[in-house]
């Protein structure tokens, strides 16, 4: 009986373009708040980055940094000329 139920959840079976694009998937989903960051040029993108990237898999660090990189991104610098 237990044979039967882990054999039913191996991905032996599946095509390894199907796991490939369902992974590809995930770790688009997990990027989210740093491509956010990056497309709105927040000021800490790169430390948003870092922790999108270690902690993002969680999911406590995947929503403080989303909401970390839906923040105020800050004035952005002006030039005097």
């Amino acid at each position: 009986m237990m044979h039967e139920w882990i054999r039913t959840w191996s991905y032996h079976d599946q095509s390894p373009v199907t796991v490939t694009l369902i992974f590809l998937l995930f770790c688009l989903i997990n990027l989210i708040p740093s491509i956010v960051a990056f497309a709105r040029k927040h000021r800490s993108k790169w430390g948003i980055f870092v922790l999108n990237f270690m902690l993002g898999w969680t999911v406590i660090g995947w929503i403080i940094t989303l909401v970390w990189s839906l923040s105020y991104a800050g004035e952005s610098r002006k030039t005097e000329s």
